[in-house]
């Protein structure tokens, strides 16, 4: 496995279990980035585009799909998002891009019926981000965070999120070796807590 692989300057993923605040995280990083006066676009995965439209719709479970086939779909996704138009690298050239989910997500749902190698070669060719930020939760609160969700997707059981959460640390800690920076979070902390601790590690040196 190549360690040394492509670092995507101003790249900044943010990771973790179902209900650990994604989506949260990346909205207020975003907002604090641009606030000290960076350029910042904001995006996630799957995308909204006709690839990750397809994506959807089979994690809801209404498009029944072969786990291979989510995670070639997911690659091609990413393809699209880092290279097609405003894409991810030609964003983060001019500043920031903050990504609700990226390579780490497939490394950590699409192993759960695919090897772990594959999906980690089908991803091969994309760069790491140069900041991961990993917000970690109890699973048990993950499960009481996303009951209230008027829908769930077919991930959302308390036994595949335990497994998520056992293959996202394996996945970073593959990868420790590379000249990615790593962040991990208690999500159970405030939105401004974690919102701060954030921009912080994105704006030191």
């Amino acid at each position: 496995m190549k360690r040394n692989r492509e670092i995507l300057k101003g790249l900044v993923a943010i990771e973790g279990i179902d209900g650990a605040g994604t989506t949260t995280l990346a909205r207020n990083l975003a907002d604090l980035l641009a606030e000290s006066g960076q350029n910042v676009v904001r995006g996630c995965e799957p995308t909204d585009g006709p690839i990750g439209r397809i994506i959807r719709e089979g994690l809801s479970g209404r498009l029944p799909l072969a786990p291979e086939s989510m995670a070639l779909l997911f690659a091609a996704d990413r393809r699209e998002h880092l290279f097609g138009p405003d894409g991810i690298s030609s964003a983060a050239a001019d500043g920031y891009y903050i990504t609700d989910r990226y390579l780490f997500s497939s490394l950590a749902y699409q192993s759960l019926d695919c090897s772990w190698e594959w999906v980690n070669e089908l991803n091969s060719p994309y760069p790491l981000p140069e900041y991961l930020i990993y917000l970690g939760l109890p699973v048990d609160e993950a499960m009481r965070r996303i009951s209230g969700r008027d829908e769930q997707d077919i991930f959302e059981t308390e036994s595949l999120q335990q497994r998520v959460a056992d293959i996202y640390e394996r996945s970073i800690e593959a990868y420790a070796g590379s000249e990615m920076r790593v962040l991990t979070l208690d999500s159970r902390r405030t939105p401004g807590d974690i919102s701060s601790a954030a921009a912080e590690f994105v704006l030191s040196e």
